[in-house]
């Protein structure tokens, strides 16, 4: 079975891809599991908002770009915060 069919039926709703497609939309080109800070357009917060949940284990803020109503402001920790680094980092000091 692709891997598209069996993202589809996670909670999200997105596949893999379309997540994929829209946390590339957000994230540092440098450093993927660097802070978000980008602007997107409004009808693709659904999207964005699920990717960074995804992608980084933290939650994204959305605020409006001034004067423009079709557009938002998307932040986050990124990866490094987020509960994967934790989980990781915990690991590691239990097995040391």
């Amino acid at each position: 079975m692709p891997a598209s069919i069996v993202y589809r039926d996670r909670p999200t709703g997105f596949t893999h891809e379309e997540m994929a497609r829209a946390f590339d939309r957000v994230r540092d080109p440098r450093d993927w599991r660097a802070s978000i800070n980008a602007e997107i357009p409004s009808e693709d917060r659904p999207v964005v908002q699920a990717a960074v949940i995804w992608f980084t284990a933290t939650v994204p803020t959305f605020v409006p770009v001034p004067g423009q109503a079709d557009r938002l402001l998307v932040t986050a920790p990124g990866h490094r915060f987020g509960l994967v680094s934790d989980e990781a980092e915990t690991r590691h000091e239990l097995t040391s």
